[in-house]
């Protein structure tokens, strides 16, 4: 990293120097203690696994009011989520997580084990809510061995709260909260309420109820004029305004949890995510197209994802089997999108006094079937301590895609429907039938831990003509099967009491998807042309690192380095035709360094602080030139101060958050955004023992800055005049300066 890019950011060498004040010796600081069970899928504190895992408590995500999954690593410097802001997708979601530079389906997202809704062009994953969340778990870098082959780049594990969180042994045998909260940025106010009962000494059970409702978002430092790109004149806005919607959030949950006797533990959990988002689209309001003048549009959104799990936890004792976990999860998402156009005829064209409706239906849905057995043995074998962690994994996703469109002639009375178009795609139904095997190895009185695992990985996808679905002759929709075995190894080795080193290598695997396979849409001027030869994508990756905890803080800094192979790129142009398609990449390599870092000043006072730095690059073919990967963040992070003033029941939060410019992108013609510094800071205030004000203001200087532009979409410094108008650059500007509220009552 060049000391030139390290200049501007005074907080990168405070972090050295704190690392470099901590004592020699003492116990660990309570910052180090989270409990990750993702890595090897036994709990175990985050800093003794020999992978980089960050881990978000509830605590955290209420402290610093945490609204959805963009603010959730807002303070994870690497890993971030992008809004989509397109006329595409004008409901503004959020589209998905990018960890170390890979995004979208390759990073697998997972609520208590089950499989969320993979991310389709112009589509979303953002069918997660926060209130009854107790952890958020980044993986970084491949974790196929122990939770599925499609975790290429990462794994996001949500975990749901137990009866046990809101009981927490009160005499009444329960406990409740209530809380509502309020966002300036989309004008937000959410509602919650959830309640844990100790129904029987053997049976608890909680439930939660959570009602959002939310506006666009206001981009305070968009320019109207749109900047760089300019602000077409055909642009019937402004390219700082965004077209205007009204968003309902209802969100519900519930959990049984039943022990009969002291080693079985059964659990059903049932919840329903659903969103309903109505927007008018205006940006190309009053203007005229093939003889039709645009009225209004009005474009609706439903998102919607149930699951409901039924797991055993049952601890034998027999010797060679300690415990034995299994679950069973249904799983039905879906996005259903229906917008009607209103036109009339231009004046002076055939068209003129008539009016006709142009009906869009867009349905894609996911259904998963999955099935988890997990064995743990552990024993000893000469000096070592062994934990073996095996078992089964399976599932069965069937997806369905469906698009209609109706243009009916309310002058003349004649209606016309065309089945499929867009980014049509073949239904298909995926398989996966997986085995996995690990063992933890604890040498030297615990001191050296080595644990290799793998998984034999089998996938088959079948695929399904739906109607309107146009097959392309020498690229027919076929079934596609594959087996993999996808090896890693890790170890960790504690120096001393304090200091610790950890390696780690672990391979990567994933299928195409259907999308990537199927998607056909026969055309003179823009022709998508299906791919049934992809290729499966691979990684691997290695990382190393040092770490130290302390009586008053911890440190975790390590490097990694990736290489994917036969990466998969959509809806690329074939030189020389009209041709579009979904292609294997050569190769793209990426490293990187990331650290964090938590010492106590004095009892009230805490500094913690990260950072992450990566550098990648691709190839097209084995013989074409090296091109920067746009993918890959330049050195950002943050630093934060925590207080304390215990005898007002007040403490809070300032944090900064900062980035280096883009200095690289895959062609001069890309768009790089230049460095910049934000301020944050919140406060929690309990004016009774069971009432809890906060409040935080988020980028208090109003900065201006763009974030996240390179993790899927690249942006040309001159674009064409339809892109401007469509999807303006100044809206992808971050959030400017936002004000959040939270009032929280305990029972």
């Amino acid at each position: 990293m060049s000391r030139r890019m390290l200049a501007p950011f005074g907080a990168s060498v405070s972090l050295v120097a704190m690392l470099a004040a901590f004592p020699a010796a003492g116990q660990q600081a309570a910052g180090g203690d989270e409990i990750t069970v993702t890595a090897t899928r036994e709990e175990r504190q985050r800093l003794d696994v020999p992978a980089t895992v960050d881990v978000i408590s509830r605590r955290q995500m209420e402290e610093r009011q945490v609204r959805d999954i963009q603010d959730v690593v807002r303070y994870t410097p690497g890993v971030s989520v992008e809004r989509v802001t397109s006329s595409t997708d004008p409901w503004k979601n959020l589209g998905g997580f990018t960890v170390r530079g890979m995004s979208g389906n390759r990073v697998a997202v997972t609520v208590d084990g089950a499989r969320l809704i993979e991310r389709i062009t112009d589509g979303t994953r953002d069918l997660i809510d926060l209130p009854y969340m107790k952890s958020v778990e980044i993986m970084r870098g491949p974790a196929s061995v122990l939770w599925g082959a499609d975790a290429l780049g990462g794994l996001v594990a949500f975990r749901t709260l137990d009866p046990q969180d809101l009981i927490r042994g009160n005499p009444r045998g329960w406990g409740a909260r209530l809380s509502t909260s309020f966002d300036s940025f989309d004008r937000s106010i959410a509602k919650t309420g959830t309640a844990g009962f100790q129904i029987t000494p053997v049976l608890q059970a909680l439930v939660s109820l959570s009602h959002t409702t939310s506006l666009q978002p206001t981009y305070s430092t968009a320019r109207a004029d749109g900047g760089i790109w300019g602000c077409p004149a055909t642009r019937s806005i402004p390219c700082n305004i965004t077209d205007p919607f009204r968003s309902h959030r209802w969100n519900g949950f519930g959990k049984l949890v039943w022990n009969p006797v002291d080693d079985h533990e059964f659990r059903l959990a049932y919840e329903n995510y659903a969103k309903t988002t109505i927007t008018n689209q205006m940006w190309d309001f009053g203007q005229t197209s093939s003889g039709w003048v645009n009225g209004n549009y009005p474009r609706l959104q439903q998102l919607e994802r149930q699951r409901l799990t039924f797991s055993h936890a049952w601890t034998p004792g027999w010797g060679w089997i300690d415990a034995v976990r299994w679950n069973l999860t249904w799983s039905p998402q879906r996005r259903d999108l229906d917008s009607t156009r209103t036109q009339t005829g231009a004046a002076g064209t055939a068209n003129a006094g008539q009016t006709r409706t142009v009906r869009d239906i867009l349905n894609y849905s996911e259904t998963f079937y999955q099935g988890d057995v997990q064995l743990t043995s552990r024993f000893d074998l000469g000096p070592s301590v062994h934990t073996l962690t095996y078992g089964f994994q399976g599932d069965v996703a069937r997806t369905d895609y469906y698009r209609q469109s109706t243009t009916t002639n309310l002058t003349t009375g004649v209606s016309t429907t065309t089945i499929a178009g867009g980014f049509n795609f073949a239904n298909a139904t995926t398989v996966r039938a997986d085995g996995y095997l690990q063992d933890e190895i604890r040498l030297l009185d615990g001191r050296w831990t080595v644990t290799p695992g793998g998984r034999l990985a089998t996938y088959r996808i079948t695929p399904s003509l739906g109607a309107g679905y146009v097959v392309t002759p020498g690229a027919e929709p076929r079934e596609l099967t594959s087996t993999r075995f996808i090896p890693q190894v890790g170890t960790i080795f504690k120096l001393t009491d304090v200091y610790s080193v950890y390696a780690r290598y672990a391979e990567g695997f994933k299928m195409p998807t259907a999308q990537q396979l199927y998607m056909s849409l026969p055309g003179t001027s823009f022709n998508l042309v299906p791919n049934p030869n992809l290729k499966p994508e691979s990684s691997r990756t290695w990382e190393a690192g040092f770490r130290g905890r302390f009586e008053r803080g911890w440190f975790s800094l390590g490097v990694f380095h990736s290489t994917y192979k036969d990466f998969i790129v959509s809806l690329q142009n074939v030189a020389g035709t009209v041709d579009y398609t979904s292609l294997n990449l050569s190769s793209v390599v990426l490293w990187g360094i990331e650290g964090s870092a938590e010492y106590r000043l004095h009892d009230d006072l805490i500094l913690n602080a990260g950072f992450s730095y990566q550098f990648g690059n691709q190839r097209a073919t084995p013989t074409s030139a090296v091109t920067a990967f746009d993918a890959a963040s330049p050195f950002n992070g943050m630093v934060g101060l925590r207080w304390f003033k215990r005898e007002w029941n007040l403490d809070g939060e300032v944090i900064a958050r900062f980035s280096a410019p883009v200095e690289r992108a895959s062609a001069t013609t890309v768009y790089r955004p230049g460095g910049w510094f934000t301020l944050d800071t919140f406060v929690n205030w309990k004016p009774r023992e069971n009432v809890t004000v906060r409040a935080g203001v988020q980028n208090i200087f109003d900065a201006r800055y763009f974030q996240n532009l390179g993790t899927g979409t690249t942006y040309s410094i001159v674009p064409t005049t339809a892109t401007a108008q469509q999807n303006p650059l100044e809206l992808q500007v971050a959030p400017g300066r936002t004000f959040k509220t939270t009032l929280t009552v305990d029972f």
